[in-house]
């Protein structure tokens, strides 16, 4: 498990297609398939990531959410849809994010509608909301995503996982997760 990783978690996104779609634009990535028609790209740049969450977004007409940990501790995401971003979130600020406004506190409402889980949106603010202390679960960016994940019913799989660890052979873990549906572009 890395301490820095991103990934970007599409609604509705046959993973065929979307690994076309990847590889016919020299995307370098691993493509998985989720649970309910979802999709996690885990891709080569994480200086891109927010261009290609946009692109997916705008292409497939379907919500994306990339999610990024950078350390142990700060879980920041950004939610696209229709290609723009409609939502930003920051676990908490750290010296070395180059922030140029207040670190964005995510909003539970717009998260949930995104994904149809209306009724999740009192977890997902807990989910948000809840500081991270040590030697307590949020402590780690890992637990607060695959928690949110659960929380807005997307693949848990991609908690703690990027292309890098990939790469090396550290394969996503956790339910829903097949191998043999992992595909790499290009």
């Amino acid at each position: 498990m890395s301490s820095f990783y991103a990934n970007i978690t599409l609604q509705s996104a046959d993973i065929e297609e979307l690994a076309a779609y990847l590889k016919s634009n020299g995307d370098v990535a691993y493509v998985a398939a989720g649970s309910k028609g979802t999709a996690v790209v885990f891709h080569e740049d994480l200086s891109a990531q927010e261009r290609l969450a946009a692109r997916l977004s705008a292409h497939f007409g379907c919500p994306a959410l990339l999610v990024m940990a950078y350390g142990r501790g700060v879980l920041l995401y950004h939610l696209y849809e229709k290609g723009e971003q409609t939502d930003a979130y920051v676990s908490c600020p750290h010296d070395d994010l180059e922030l140029r406004d207040p670190a964005p506190a995510g909003n539970a409402q717009l998260l949930c509608a995104a994904f149809g889980m209306e009724r999740s949106e009192r977890r997902v603010e807990s989910i948000l909301r809840k500081e991270g202390k040590p030697e307590q679960p949020y402590e780690y960016a890992i637990n607060r995503h695959g928690e949110l994940a659960q929380a807005l019913g997307l693949p848990a799989f991609a908690a703690g996982t990027g292309f890098g660890a990939i790469e090396m052979g550290e394969l996503p873990a956790g339910p829903g997760f097949d191998p043999g549906k992992l595909r790499r572009t290009p």
